[in-house]
């Protein structure tokens, strides 16, 4: 089977990836379904298979494959592993911008693929571009594991992913569950 024929959604099913119950995303925004992607990039061999299917959804030479958070540099290092190059991952600074720490660098004119696990508004998947941008690096696109959005994301690049699963969000206002008074789920790592 080609590593670009993977079934995200039933690997997802699988390890119990797919929570339901009342979630504050980053976002602030509230929904009924949470993806967990990080217990699929916990088994290496699946972590390798994501990322050689993610890597195949982009022709163009890189020269760095960049996570958008630490919480997804596995994710980067296999991408750079299939493709031969260096991974990094951006952080946030003391006012919440985004950043390269740890002596990462982008030099001038290097071809950047952005990596995420799940994309939702695209809001800082644009913060990262913007990002590269800065740094004088060139954006060949985003691939994410998964694409939540509920259709066009406002972004300057390609964004591929592995698997289109929109979910409905809500503003904390507009949001049924809050409006049935049911309790916020728990979830390790989101909004902590």
């Amino acid at each position: 089977m080609p590593r670009n024929n993977i079934d995200v959604l039933c690997l997802l099913q699988e390890h119990g990836a797919i929570l339901e119950g009342h979630f504050v995303m980053p976002s602030g925004f509230h929904s009924q379904t949470y993806l967990q992607t990080s217990l699929l990039m916990q088994h290496p061999n699946l972590a390798q298979r994501i990322a050689g299917a993610l890597s195949d959804k982009f022709t163009k030479k890189a020269d760095v494959i960049m996570a958008l958070t630490p919480s997804d540099s596995v994710l980067a290092q296999e991408v750079a592993r299939t493709r031969g190059v260096r991974a990094i991952f951006a952080s946030k600074d003391d006012d919440g911008n985004m950043i390269l720490k740890h002596n990462f660098t982008i030099k001038e004119g290097e071809n950047v693929l952005i990596v995420d696990d799940v994309a939702v508004s695209g809001r800082k998947i644009n913060r990262a571009i913007e990002l590269v941008n800065r740094l004088k690096g060139e954006v060949i696109g985003v691939g994410v594991i998964v694409d939540r959005s509920m259709g066009y994301l406002p972004l300057t690049v390609p964004l591929r992913s592995l698997l289109a699963y929109p979910i409905q969000t809500f503003t904390a206002k507009q949001c049924p569950l809050c409006a049935a008074k049911i309790p916020f789920t728990k979830v390790e790592g989101l909004n902590q």
